[in-house]
């Protein structure tokens, strides 16, 4: 099986030559420590079965408000400021008020801006990996437009402004994902985080209300566009989960144990239905542990996740700035001799 092969694979159920390797992303510092002058893409062609477009802030054009502070609007009206991480900081967005959303235009989602990355990674992979487009879904877009702390409360106090921004953001990034898979795409990657380390950022219940209707619009008109879809979802959603799993996802990431889930425990419950993606503590063991410690860890995943089949191996979030790079390589060497299918690790 080649890249691509492995990761549909898996996607529909099935048992590939070998465990996926899957990252949402790869800090540009990493890439250049590891393949000076390289890109991302030019490290996905030997580490990733799976490849995909940046973080979604990068699919709309910049103005600089304060270019010393790193300050700048995009083209939602969203105020955001670098971070020195790979995604910048929403610091305020344009909805302060009714008036102000009935007369807000979102950006055109037809715009080729939006499609240039894809384009690449198309012309690079189509046929050889699993090529995807990173979007958000139901929460991140109203949170930025409204503020975090703004929305939260419009979601006790204001509920008509709630479905109004969710199905804006529904409608947008429905309309990118269509296009991504009319253009070759094989997943679309939903990357709102809902989550806490004590829990959701709010309650099962206004989730299931006003978040979950336009969630599970988004998984069925991806799906019956042709697309799989992962969904990236940050914190603890044990009490979301079962919620998320119904609406239709085809993999859920990245399950961090740190953040009180446990992927063993959500790959049984749910067998068969999705796919569990995730596994390698991008915290403590790939930022400050040895190649020795990754290699005799990744193992452990393989013989307890992997061999059941269902799983793609990933880190824990995303591979950042912090994490060595001789402990990236030493995940994905490991995935590489010890992980084909049947598993059977000593």
């Amino acid at each position: 099986m080649n890249s691509r092969e492995r990761a549909i694979a898996v996607l529909s159920g099935k048992i590939p030559d070998r465990v996926p390797l899957f990252e949402l992303l790869i800090d540009k510092r990493v890439i250049e420590k590891i393949k000076p002058g390289s890109s991302y893409a030019d490290l996905a062609e030997n580490t990733l079965d799976l490849v995909l477009t940046n973080t979604p802030s990068l699919l709309y054009r910049n103005r600089w408000i304060d270019e010393s502070k790193g300050i700048f609007v995009n083209e939602w009206g969203i105020i955001r400021q670098e971070s020195g991480q790979s995604v910048s900081m929403p610091l305020g967005g344009p909805i302060k008020s009714k008036e102000d959303l009935e007369s807000y235009t979102p950006p055109d989602p037809h715009d080729e801006y939006r499609y240039r990355e894809l384009h690449y990674l198309l012309e690079r992979f189509k046929g050889k990996k699993a090529v995807g487009m990173h979007l958000h879904d139901v929460f991140s877009y109203p949170c930025y437009l409204r503020g975090m702390e703004n929305f939260l409360m419009d979601m006790i106090t204001d509920k008509y402004m709630v479905r109004k921004l969710v199905d804006m953001s529904v409608e947008h990034n429905l309309a990118i994902a269509k296009n991504a898979i009319k253009m070759g795409a094989d997943f679309i990657v939903l990357g709102d985080d809902y989550g806490m380390t004590s829990g959701p950022i709010f309650s099962p219940k206004s989730f299931e209300e006003l978040l979950l209707p336009g969630f599970v619009d988004i998984i069925s008109e991806i799906k019956k566009a042709g697309g799989f879809v992962i969904k990236h979802c940050c914190g603890n959603i044990n009490s979301l989960l079962d919620m998320i799993v119904d609406a239709g996802i085809d993999a859920l990431h990245p399950l961090d144990q740190a953040a009180g889930m446990d992927i063993a425990k959500v790959q049984e419950k749910y067998k068969g239905r999705i796919v569990v993606i995730g596994g390698i503590d991008c915290g403590e063991l790939l930022t400050n542990k040895f190649p020795d410690d990754v290699m005799k860890e990744t193992k452990k995943v393989l013989r307890k996740i992997s061999s059941k089949g269902g799983h793609m191996i990933s880190s824990s979030n995303t591979i950042h700035p912090k994490v060595k790079p001789e402990n990236y390589l030493a995940m994905v060497d490991t995935v590489k001799k010890y992980g084909k299918y049947p598993i059977n690790i000593d």
